[in-house]
């Protein structure tokens, strides 16, 4: 029971690119989620627009492959595997990060009423009627990427 570090790293990093130009691409048509920038606004101040997004899209990568690692845990735990399991996981994921999402202005410093990121509710839909499907779907493309990444 081994975990290929490099298949999940490279799983992770490829399903959060996807995942991010799908954001990136939805945001331009009128579903303003960016996730880079809320959690670079976490560290740093807003007037610091570069710094604020590549520390942002550090962090954003680095969870990606954080939860790519745990994919493969649990890809290898329950001996399953592919872009199937992937998917599954990937909604489960999709649901938590929007139950969480919604409870982040309680720990984000530039985040809330009078701030300059407005709390973001369950599944994000105070930002956007959209938010709420935009960002399980997100998670489910991340999920079948990274499960059929490491699979291979």
């Amino acid at each position: 029971m081994t975990i290929a570090w490099g298949n999940a790293i490279i799983a992770g990093v490829a399903g959060t690119s996807v995942m991010t130009v799908l954001m990136y691409m939805a945001k331009a048509m009128g579903m303003p989620m960016d996730m880079p920038r809320i959690l670079g606004l976490m560290f740093t101040r807003p007037e610091n627009k570069t710094g604020t997004y590549i520390v942002g899209l550090m962090a954003h990568f680095m969870n990606g492959v954080i939860f790519a690692v745990i994919y493969a845990l649990l890809f290898t735990v329950l001996g399953v595997g592919g872009w199937t399991w992937g998917l599954i996981f990937g909604l489960v994921h999709g649901v938590m990060a929007g139950l969480v999402i919604g409870m982040m202005h309680l720990v984000h410093p530039n985040m809330g009423p009078g701030k300059e990121l407005p709390a973001l509710g369950l599944f994000a839909r105070n930002i956007s009627p959209m938010a709420p499907a935009g960002l399980v779907m997100l998670h489910l493309v991340y999920g079948a990427i990274v499960g059929a990444i490491y699979a291979a």
